[in-house]
């Protein structure tokens, strides 16, 4: 199998992947737009519950609070009657000292319910932010989903008819061209490379002219020395491999 009869398939497989890859990509952000915001959906949702339990337990004890405030002023109440009954000095300065402790404690209760009621209105505008967020991330992704779905669906019928075709497209090749092919192909998304004028249009830089040269005569496939993509002599002009218009824009500069 000549030389040129080579750089057909070879062209075919480059484009293959070249598709491949840009099919890769599409999945990928398809599938992590949809996936984060579930993963946004969920986030909320945990924060949503355990806001909602902590809310539910600063009512409750605000609730036991205001029972406590109210068995309280009963108490003081109480107190005050005994101080009214008081026969002497001493149970006087008594009841006096239990009715200043009960108003004490009476404050303190006073206090800590007046800071529930506002850690409560603090929790419960927050749980109205979060459950907005929620309900406008749930109606994106119901909205988009169905989409999406299709979307990814098209892409992996796509994807997989153009593995198909990548298999017949490597069956034409010399397994050694392959083996060659793929081991550039883990440095190059797109491994090969033409040249018609002694320009490599991988990387735009000029390669030696005693391997151009050799090129002319299309015996054997050569490796560009400075972007190590497999070249091969065409003898027209042909567009460069798509993606690498930033590296010749940075590459022709060194030339």
């Amino acid at each position: 199998m000549s030389i040129r009869d080579q750089i057909a398939p070879l062209e075919e497989l480059a484009t293959i992947d070249d598709d491949l890859r840009r099919l890769e990509e599409q999945i990928g952000k398809q599938r992590g737009s949809l996936e984060g915001m579930r993963t946004e959906a969920g986030g909320l949702e945990a924060r949503l519950k355990a806001d909602r339990e902590m809310l539910s337990q600063m009512e409750k004890t605000r609730s036991e609070l205001q029972i406590e405030l109210r068995q309280m002023t009963q108490q003081i109440e109480r107190s005050r009657e005994k101080l009214a009954r008081s026969r002497n000095e001493r149970e006087s300065n008594a009841a006096q000292r239990e009715i200043e402790e009960l108003r004490k404690l009476h404050r303190d209760r006073e206090e800590e319910i007046e800071r529930l009621n506002t850690a409560t209105e603090a929790a419960k505008k927050s749980i109205d932010v979060t459950d907005g967020k929620y309900r406008n991330i749930t109606q994106q992704i119901e909205g988009t989903a169905e989409g999406t779905t299709r979307q990814l669906d098209a892409a992996e019928t796509q994807r997989a008819a153009r593995v198909k075709e990548r298999e017949l497209a490597v069956k034409k090749l010399p397994t050694t061209l392959y083996r060659r092919y793929e081991s550039v192909r883990t440095r190059r998304p797109h491994p090969i490379a033409a040249t018609h004028d002694g320009t490599c249009l991988g990387c735009h830089l000029t390669i030696p002219p005693m391997m151009f040269q050799k090129m002319l005569r299309q015996a054997e496939f050569e490796q560009c020395p400075h972007c190590r993509r497999i070249l091969y002599y065409t003898p027209a002009p042909v567009r460069a491999p798509e993606g690498d218009a930033a590296e010749g824009s940075s590459t022709s500069s060194r030339a």
